[in-house]
């Protein structure tokens, strides 16, 4: 198959990321794929990075329909994959000035209860040849709400390279000293973006009730609203708990901040995945996460890790206790997390998934 992923979009976060990695598994695969982008902005790099084959368009609708369309005759696209709602019309559109071709394929990451039932948007969902979606209820969501064919929608996951996650944990006492982390302290930790969806206010709240004995509070992200990090920054002195929290800026070493944590936790208010969330599995981390979003689908509250309710504090602060308390109970969570993960999250697994999904529409009629 040759397959055309389109990233023509501004910014750059899991989204962008993740459908340019299925462009790189694809060749892998030994699929001929063309990575679609704007210029100037990191997507483009990114594939630039990864050597990858893409194509520039510009911002201007129609323009960019008629530039795609071409793009699909130049290099026989058989199937288009698009991975936000605001690219689907120009999918479609440069399909239908292409006789029809290729197979168009939404690939939701993002969850959306909105409801898209009017003539244009009937017109745009009417026409998609299949969607991959990453849980049971963003597929829900997106029948309820729309005029697609149930039976053109699939479920695939996001994977993780669990060994890579799992072969850290040894060095953890090594990766504590290289992030001047105290060797024998208890370690919360949360990755994320800073921002309030994130529900970091919550956490420290919880922290500092739990009163934990030469505890620290490990918080990974970019700050993506200053505001909210001064908020955060003025609850923490509040709270007294200045050197009891650290900061630390996203990078791509994941699986070494990982295993410098003793627990992880996901307090988002909102969480359609959370692909961070199955990379602590994979580093058999006690996990507690809030109750939202794809997040029960992941997480079995009791069995491979806690629930709570967004901004729940107190109960956040009681499953926190209970890790730190109990430490069999711990690592009985983070064994069953990491099972869960090799049965359900392996990468190579749902990577090959999503492509005999893509082989099974671009065979349909």
């Amino acid at each position: 198959m040759n397959i055309c992923f389109l990233v023509n979009l501004p910014g750059f976060g899991g989204l962008e990321i993740q459908t340019i990695l299925r462009a790189k598994d694809a060749v892998e695969l030994g699929f001929n794929s063309i990575v679609v982008t704007k210029k100037n902005t990191r997507a483009n790099n990114f594939c630039k990075q990864l050597n990858l084959a893409h194509v520039e368009i510009s911002d201007f609708f129609f323009y960019q329909a008629t530039q795609l369309r071409k793009i699909f005759t130049k290099f026989n696209i058989d199937i288009c994959i698009a991975p936000k709602t605001n690219l689907l019309p120009v999918a479609v559109f440069a399909k239908k000035m292409n006789k029809n071709y290729p197979k168009v394929v939404f690939y939701q990451q993002m969850q959306s209860g909105i409801k898209k039932k009017d003539i244009y948007h009937d017109l745009i969902y009417k026409n998609l040849d299949g969607a991959i979606v990453l849980t049971n209820i963003m597929k829900q969501m997106l029948i309820e709400t729309t005029k697609i064919n149930p039976e053109k929608v699939f479920v695939v996951p996001y994977g993780v390279d669990w060994e890579k996650f799992e072969k850290e944990k040894i060095n953890k006492i090594v990766n504590r000293k290289a992030y001047n982390i105290p060797p024998d302290a208890f370690v919360v930790g949360c990755i994320g973006r800073i921002e309030p969806l994130k529900g970091q206010e919550t956490l420290i709240e919880a922290f500092a009730t739990a009163k934990i004995e030469n505890s620290l509070l490990v918080l990974v992200g970019n700050i993506d609203d200053k505001n909210y990090f001064k908020k955060l920054s003025l609850l923490s002195k509040r709270l007294k708990l200045e050197d009891k929290i650290k900061y630390i800026d996203f990078n791509s070493e994941i699986s070494k901040i990982m295993s410098t944590f003793d627990v992880f936790v996901m307090p988002s208010l909102s969480e359609t995945f959370g692909l961070v969330l199955i990379e602590a599995m994979a580093c058999s981390l006690p996990i507690i996460a809030t109750r939202s979003g794809g997040v029960p689908e992941i997480i079995n509250d009791g069995e491979n890790g806690l629930l709570f309710e967004p901004k729940e504090t107190k109960q956040l602060c009681r499953h926190i206790r209970d890790i730190y308390e109990n430490p069999v109970y711990a690592s009985a969570l983070g064994f069953h997390a990491l099972e869960k993960v090799k049965i359900k999250f392996d990468y190579r697994k749902n990577v090959n998934k999503f492509f005999e999904i893509c082989r099974l529409i671009h065979s349909s009629r």
